[in-house]
């Protein structure tokens, strides 16, 4: 099981452009994954909200790809809240694993 996997099965990992906000928002989102091939306007929306609330952000190659490691279809956006998976999570994405 992927540590994305693991962090969703812990309630730690929020799926979707509506929960992600509101995690961010509320201060409670640690690290957003964003896949490269979402939509333009989530792009958007979600580097700026990084910005502004001053949370990292991750970019990851696909949806698809996201998905099938949370046990999804797809998802375009995810959200960490604990900070132990938030930096386990990064190290693997930036060392091109996960």
């Amino acid at each position: 099981m992927s540590m994305l996997g693991i962090a969703r099965k812990s309630g730690a990992l929020l799926i979707g452009s509506k929960a992600a906000e509101e995690a961010i928002v509320s201060n409670r989102a640690r690290l957003i994954i964003l896949c490269a091939d979402a939509g333009n306007s989530t792009k958007r929306n979600f580097r700026h909200l990084a910005e502004k609330c001053q949370v990292e952000l991750v970019l990851f190659p696909s949806k698809i790809q996201l998905g099938k490691l949370i046990g999804v279809k797809e998802a375009a956006v995810v959200v960490l809240t604990e900070d132990s998976f938030a930096g386990r999570v990064k190290e693997l994405i930036n060392s091109g694993g996960e």
